[in-house]
């Protein structure tokens, strides 16, 4: 837990002194300011929804709720590409104190707004809190890798969104808590928040200062053409691009479940409105324990593999919940298994997404993701409206239409990583089933891609090669023989990269299959060739045309 201080033996360290490094490393301090920021979030959002139905009444309850979600949502569209360049031009760190201290202030003034009863203060406020929220998000996420060592990164990303939502339930909870014991006096029920701010800006100045990434680019108020701007930039790294889809993606489910489930639970539940609030902060619960557990199963490398489990797993649950709807315990078990697969999805994604991203444009590729999930959030409510109104559907089969959309989204979100994925699985494979074979792969660098020749057969040694290192790979085979393998070997062959040549002639430089090299290094895969006959100067010859390559021979 000790991110600031490299790696350390957890075995050797007491408690005391784990929970002392847990809460004052540099990224204790980010891990609380931004937890007591989404916390404070929630709490303002509801106290704000309970204060006006208490004076316009019950009744009005639907058009205040659609005002505070959408008026929290717009700042995130209108701000996330500025956000995004602050984020690269100006130290994040500075950044986050400043946003911290406009929150203190926002929070006095929502204190204000609450004591003149005043609707349009009071929504101001929570326009100013959005704008705060939309500012900080990619300054919380671009300084992981600036105060993160390289391994814990997957580790701090779990940590990170587990708290997350860890706020997201207790900030629930509180605003209902505070509302009740205030007996509805929302001066007294803001006082906390503003003391919560206080707080997290105390956090914020423990943070270390940090450099600027060394962008030059102008803020533009065009935040549309910058938006574009960025997803041509992510567009020429394919695996990036789906990343961010991936990541935005996953805001509209979470979204269209937290529409969708009060009217579940009242419809097809039987349950009451606060009954059916209980069963989305248990999904909330589920990402927050996925998440640790995806940060804890990648321990130092970041497992782009663990996606597609996480999205099948997400669409089964979807689809289970619209079957099982009669029974009350299985669909509570599915929305914390819901949140569990969420947030093993969710953490590999947001890892790859800030190391992957160049350091100079990091900021604003968390704020393109930021802008399209929050796009996704308004197409969920769009969404809920077109089944439910226009084709009068029961809230159970908008769950199986989200199913239905998730799993079509995965199958081209797995053939994007699905080098990733085969890595992921080879892992296993070897770990599982050939642990006791040695293969020196220890020293093949993880930052460069690697040219490697084996005079061994491609079982079981592809799947250890590929399951120790951490690069994507293309396997070439070298067979002589020019017998088909059966249909179902060169399907394997086709979803595992691996490419059948007649002869080591064909691969050298210059030769009619040498493109299956070249082609992978300019796309900053690995290569491994198996062959079972002399390789001669293979390797020397293709190091005068590949640069920054290590080269290893098994």
């Amino acid at each position: 837990m000790a991110f600031a201080n490299g790696p350390t033996d957890d075995r050797k360290t007491s408690m005391p002194s784990l929970l002392a490094r847990l809460y004052f490393s540099p990224f204790g301090y980010l891990n609380c300011t931004q937890f007591l920021g989404a916390m404070n979030d929630n709490i303002f959002k509801l106290l704000a929804v309970f204060c006006f139905i208490s004076i316009e009444g019950s009744a009005s309850s639907h058009s205040i709720l659609a005002s505070v979600g959408a008026l929290y949502v717009i700042p995130f569209l209108l701000l996330s590409a500025t956000a995004g360049t602050m984020a690269d031009r100006f130290s994040k760190r500075s950044i986050i104190v400043g946003a911290k201290i406009a929150e203190c202030l926002v929070m006095l003034f929502g204190a204000w707004a609450f004591s003149l009863g005043s609707k349009p203060l009071a929504f101001t406020a929570l326009f100013l809190l959005a704008c705060h929220s939309a500012i900080f998000a990619p300054c919380k996420y671009g300084i992981v890798p600036e105060i993160v060592p390289p391994e814990r990164i997957s580790k701090a990303n779990g940590l990170l969104t587990s708290f997350t939502f860890i706020a997201i339930i207790i900030g629930t909870f509180l605003a209902s808590f505070l509302t009740d014991m205030s007996d509805h006096d929302f001066i007294t029920a803001s006082v906390p928040s503003i003391c919560f701010a206080a707080v997290g800006l105390y956090c914020a100045l423990k943070i270390p200062k940090t450099a600027p990434s060394g962008s030059k680019k102008a803020i533009s108020a065009r935040f549309l053409t910058e938006i574009v701007r960025n997803l041509f930039i992510i567009y020429k790294q394919p695996t990036l691009l789906s990343a961010v889809i991936g990541s935005s993606f996953f805001l509209f489910i979470g979204s269209y479940i937290q529409l969708n489930m009060i009217p579940f639970a009242l419809q097809n539940l039987h349950l009451s409105d606060v009954q059916g609030g209980y069963l989305f902060l248990l999904t909330a619960l589920g990402i927050g324990i996925g998440s640790l557990l995806a940060g804890k199963i990648s321990g130092k490398s970041v497992e782009l593999g663990f996606v597609p489990f996480g999205g099948l797993g997400i669409a089964l649950c979807l689809f289970a919940l619209s079957a099982f709807s009669d029974y009350l315990m299985v669909e509570i078990g599915l929305v914390i298994l819901i949140g569990i697969f969420g947030g093993l999805y969710l953490v590999p994604l947001d890892s790859f997404i800030q190391i992957a991203s160049p350091k100079t444009i990091r900021g604003q590729v968390i704020a393109t993701s930021n802008f399209l999930g929050f796009f996704g959030v308004l197409c969920s409510a769009g969404m809920l409206y077109f089944l439910s109104e226009t084709l009068e559907l029961e809230p159970r089969a908008g769950f199986f239409a989200v199913g239905l959309i998730t799993l079509t989204i995965m199958v081209f979100i797995t053939m994007a990583i699905r080098g990733y994925l085969v890595r992921f699985i080879c892992e296993l494979t070897s770990k599982l089933f050939f642990k006791n074979i040695s293969l020196e792969v220890g020293d093949i660098p993880a930052g460069t891609p690697s040219f490697i020749v084996a005079d061994l057969p491609p079982w079981p040694w592809a799947a250890l090669i590929v399951g120790r290192q951490r690069h994507r790979m293309r396997l070439i085979e070298v067979m002589p023989s020019q017998t088909l393998s059966a249909w179902y070997v060169r399907l394997l062959k086709y979803i595992v990269s691996v490419h059948e040549v007649a002869s080591l002639e064909a691969i050298r430089p210059g030769g009619t299959r040498a493109n299956l090299v070249t082609t992978a290094f300019q796309r900053g895969t690995s290569v491994a060739i198996f062959c079972r006959q002399p390789e001669g100067k293979l390797q020397e010859e293709w190091q005068s045309h590949l640069k920054d390559t290590s080269f290893f021979t098994f």
